[in-house]
């Protein structure tokens, strides 16, 4: 009956104790759940968090007084006029200070290192100012010489008070960290496996950790064997070899790519992971684009096609550029195309006078106001014309005299350039000599023409045409003239206006399948920043009479650009559905080349490019061929009512094309009758 007695005992004694372990999980949770209601809603306002800073730095003295009364038998806290003078100053200074520096303006959740130090720093000038007081009252008040309150009071309540303000911050963090971290409303939540675990991956699981409550971190991953099994704010980190297991066995939605230290390589290597898992991957822009350094949630995006082609950053010599085209007066031709107006954009940074030339008025104008909002202090002028209109182009260079010419106006497309062979060649030959022409007439320093790879081995009238143009202005560098000429050669940029991206996109928005002329066509590719980047950095090395190549990276199928864009989109690429091949355009080639075959390159000090060794010719043959040629475009306005006659005038105009461009072999073209016959068989 004893034994019973005590069993049943021991029962009633556990289950009170369960029933207090119930009460307690339930007390915590439901404090869990206010903390989320807050943390969803609201941050602490600055005012609340002033008081409490106040009532910490009474508590603070009030400490600090009864550990200096516990050793002091002649200090009577807080009864004596010792007391009174310490516990007034303290508080009427180190509030003051504290509100000078801003510290109750914290977001106390996201509290840092910094945070620390501002605190540490306000509470060192407080110190500094009773101090003083304390050292003023003895010189100049006090007949005895004594302290106007104890001098160790004021350094221990220095480190008193800095760790209970630090202990309070890090106690309301870790509260906020554990109601996330407890999953509470996890399913309303979009989860996340952040990629990295660096400053820019710690700083987005702080921004993620928001009041949008729209993301749920479930642990890092990085590549760094050593951090594997280690933890970043309570969060575990995983080896990237783990990433597969984990995107299978646990419930990812998203994989947040957060490190600027990855190769395009290793980013395609995590997004065909994701894409096969169907998980969404994300992007954290590079630092240098966050608002005063602090990461945005608006900032983290789905990654984009150009994330997967682009290639490791070019940082150009910033010295040497600013040194050479600072506060220049800078003419740029097709300132409001693709390459045009992001030169206007990096030249902005080196604050030179800006004349923004182009006939294309919308995007004129938006380049304009894009300049008067993020530049405003940059001086611009803006006019709009054309480069086949040389009397007005006279005008501009008698009005503004530019120092440097970036000239980027030309004609791209190349099935529309084959059918136009009169617009091709009056823009991108005829508009490129009167810019020349006009350059070298007014005294311009250097004229930087950009060029393209079609120009190589060209199979098209637009990539004649400017290969033409290049030979014109290498024929006119010379030691007579002051002005230096430069030609800069590279392939597609990254969403230029026309190019494939956009039109793919468009497609895919419109539910269309995507057209590829051809299963084998490639393509280089580069962004347009990188690319107009570089563009400043050969201007800035020439010396007149190069033909400067950008490295491209290797060469990508237009096919599989389409499959990955398709996977970007949740889609899967299946031939003939939603990829369509529709045969080589009119002067299209398979590959391009960035060298004919009688060409060389030689390096420069910047290891993105290299100079062409070019074949020459004759300035006489480039006189005769250009003047032959601007009397072939004259006659087209007599010829313009008679089909058979402007037929027959092409043929001239791209007949002359090819006497002077040899390596010029129409392919998949109309102007194949004018090759020679023995490279038609």
């Amino acid at each position: 009956m004893q034994v019973r007695h005590g069993q049943n005992e021991l029962k009633d004694v556990t289950l009170q104790i369960g029933i207090k372990h119930n009460k307690m999980n339930r007390l915590y949770h439901n404090m869990l759940h206010l903390i989320d209601k807050v943390m969803s809603r609201h941050y602490i306002p600055a005012w609340l968090i002033a008081i409490i800073d106040a009532l910490i730095v009474i508590l603070a003295i009030f400490v600090s007084g009864t550990i200096i009364g516990m050793k002091e038998t002649w200090f009577h806290f807080p009864f004596d006029l010792y007391s009174a003078r310490f516990i007034l100053l303290t508080i009427v200074v180190t509030c003051s200070v504290l509100g000078i520096m801003k510290v109750h303006r914290s977001i106390i959740r996201y509290s840092t290192f910094s945070d620390m130090i501002r605190i540490m720093f306000a509470l060192f000038l407080s110190d500094i100012v009773l101090l003083l007081i304390n050292e003023g009252f003895k010189q100049f008040i006090s007949s005895s010489q004594t302290d106007f309150f104890p001098k160790q009071l004021v350094i221990i309540n220095f480190f008193v008070t800095y760790i209970l303000l630090v202990l309070f911050r890090m106690f309301v963090r870790w509260l906020f960290e554990k109601a996330y971290k407890s999953g509470i409303n996890t399913d309303l939540n979009t989860q996340v496996l952040i990629f990295g675990a660096g400053r820019t991956a710690t700083a987005t699981a702080n921004t993620l950790m928001s009041a949008s409550r729209k993301y749920y971190i479930k642990g890092f991953v990085d590549d760094d064997p050593n951090l594997a099994g280690k933890t970043i704010m309570g969060y575990r980190i995983w080896s990237a070899q783990r990433l597969e297991y984990l995107l299978k066995s646990t419930d990812i939605d998203s994989v947040i790519i957060a490190t600027n230290r990855i190769s395009i390589k290793r980013k395609n290597e995590i997004f065909d992971i994701c894409n096969q898992n169907r998980i969404r991957v994300l992007l954290v822009p590079n630092i240098r684009t966050w608002n005063d350094g602090k990461l945005q949630e608006n900032q983290i995006k789905e990654i984009q096609i150009e994330d997967l082609l682009g290639r490791k950053e070019i940082k150009p010599n910033q010295s040497l550029i600013e040194q050479a085209l600072g506060s220049k007066t800078i003419l740029v031709t097709g300132a409001a195309g693709s390459i045009g107006s992001e030169i206007v954009r990096q030249l902005v940074l080196y604050n030179p006078v800006i004349v923004l030339l182009d006939q294309a008025e919308t995007p004129l104008y938006d380049i304009e106001n894009e300049l008067n909002d993020k530049h405003p202090q940059i001086h611009k002028h803006v006019v709009i014309g054309s480069i086949t209109d040389k009397p007005h182009l006279e005008s501009v260079f008698s009005v503004y005299h530019p120092d440097i010419v970036f000239h980027a106006a030309a004609y791209k497309h190349v099935p529309m350039m084959e059918t136009s062979p009169y617009e091709a060649a009056s823009v991108n030959i005829i508009g490129t000599k009167n810019v020349a022409d006009l350059s070298v007439k007014y005294g311009s320093e250097k004229f930087i023409m950009i060029s393209t790879d079609k120009a190589v081995n060209p199979t098209s009238v637009m990539g004649a045409t400017k290969r033409y143009a290049e030979i014109y202005i290498q024929h006119l560098n010379c030691a007579e003239s002051k002005t230096k000429f430069i030609t800069t050669r590279f392939g597609n940029v990254l969403g230029s206006n026309g190019s494939v991206i956009p039109r793919f996109r468009q497609q895919i928005s419109e539910g269309q399948p995507l057209t590829v002329t051809h299963p084998e066509i490639t393509r280089y590719f580069m962004t347009i920043p990188e690319a107009s980047r570089l563009v400043l950095e050969a201007a800035t090395m020439g010396k007149g009479g190069e033909i400067f190549l950008f490295d491209m990276g290797e060469a990508v199928k237009i096919k599989t650009l389409a499959e990955r864009m398709l996977k970007l989109s949740g889609l899967e690429a299946v031939e003939g559905k939603n990829i369509v091949y529709t045969g080589l355009r009119n002067g299209e080639k398979l590959y391009e080349e960035l060298l004919t075959k009688k060409e060389n390159t030689l390096p420069t000090y910047h290891k993105k490019i290299f100079i062409a060794q070019t074949e020459k010719i004759s300035s006489q043959e480039v006189e005769t061929s250009i003047a032959n040629l601007i009397s072939i475009l004259s006659n087209q306005t007599s010829v313009a009512a008679n089909q058979a006659l402007i037929a027959s005038n092409e043929d001239s105009i791209v007949a002359n094309l090819k006497s002077l461009v040899r390596t010029f072999k129409s392919n998949n073209s109309r102007f194949e009758k004018l090759d020679p016959k023995e490279e038609n068989e």
